[in-house]
């Protein structure tokens, strides 16, 4: 009873350290540029909520295009500390169908032994690796009755360390050992048999992977491992009509874009034509979608361009369509 009261206060204690840290980020030491900082934050925090699937998906190349509109501020302090828009993340993360989860993370009871040693706090490398992937952590007492109770030979004996966990009420507990060579982990949970994650340490490494492997069980198990239901962008009721275009300008109409993440991925690829100063999301309508790009120099070059953008198809004079994906 006594050690349940004590996790309860524990967890308490952490649930609070860690109210708000999945979409905040406190860089200390920071970069000395304030435009590398915030890209290094925001690229933080989209591996927290993806559980690190972001870094190879285009949402990354979005979201340091414009990382400003990802942020809602960035508080006064030692460093560099940022918090972002969860709302616009989502919206951004949902569009690409992958993994999401801002549910606040599982309290972790650890058992933990350093060659052979037990432990019973954080040392900086557990910091460290929380602190990049907030995981609320608890410790054992490892009093007399645990010395006496649990053979540190077997570890990973699943029983005892259950046992043992049950007098502290946890949830979920972790199993780690470390030793000059590396070392092993495996992660469990009350009432569930078998460990639900397990993984190896490589020599000399920190714990950064660890958690980083934790964090990414937690947004699966919170998004129920799948992908978003996205429905498609219907017809539209009145089709979307061509513009005079001032000096200057090009107004294109496309059709077909779907889904949210076709008119990013669109987007993007416009950017990126040569000729091409700007480009502006003028208004949509369903799959229809009219953008205005500036061009100084020559519109037929940036016309003939536009034919050789991939997933783009011109369907009449300055009308195109889109067969570009998602998933691309």
């Amino acid at each position: 009873m006594l050690k349940t009261l004590l996790l309860a206060a524990m967890a308490l204690l952490s649930s609070v350290a860690v109210a708000q840290p999945l979409l905040e980020v406190t860089l200390d030491p920071a970069p000395y540029s304030r435009d590398e900082a915030r890209a290094q934050a925001l690229e933080l925090v989209l591996d927290r909520l993806t559980g690190d699937r972001a870094r190879d998906s285009w949402i990354r190349e979005e979201a340091l295009a414009e990382p400003e509109r990802y942020l809602r501020d960035e508080p006064q302090g030692s460093g560099y500390s940022a918090r972002f828009d969860g709302e616009e993340l989502r919206a951004l993360i949902d569009s690409a169908g992958l993994p999401f989860s801002l549910d606040p993370r599982p309290a972790l009871l650890v058992w933990q032994l350093d060659q052979g040693q037990a432990r019973s706090e954080a040392d900086a490398d557990w910091r460290r690796a929380s602190s990049a992937y907030p995981l609320p952590l608890l410790w054992p007492l490892w009093d007399l009755e645990e010395h006496m109770a649990i053979d540190k030979s077997r570890l990973f004996d699943e029983e005892q360390l259950r046992e043992a966990s049950r007098r502290y009420g946890a949830d979920y507990w972790l199993a780690l050992e470390r030793e000059a060579q590396g070392g092993r982990w495996q992660l469990y949970a009350a009432g569930q048999d078998g460990a639900l994650l397990q993984g190896r340490l490589e020599p000399d490494a920190g714990l950064l992977e660890l958690a980083s492997a934790l964090n990414r069980y937690w947004v699966e198990r919170g998004n129920g491992g799948g992908e978003p239901a996205r429905a498609d962008n219907p017809d539209p009721v009145e089709p979307l009509q061509l513009q005079q275009d001032g000096a200057g300008e090009l107004t294109i109409v496309v059709s077909g874009l779907r889904q949210f993440s076709d008119a990013i991925r669109l987007e993007q690829r416009l950017r990126q034509l040569d000729g091409v100063e700007q480009v502006y999301l003028m208004d949509s309508a369903g799959h229809q979608a009219r953008y205005r790009l500036l061009v100084p120099g020559s519109r037929a070059a940036v016309l003939q361009a536009l034919a050789a953008v991939a997933g783009l198809s011109a369907s009449g004079e300055r009308q195109f369509n889109w067969s570009g994906t998602a998933s691309e």
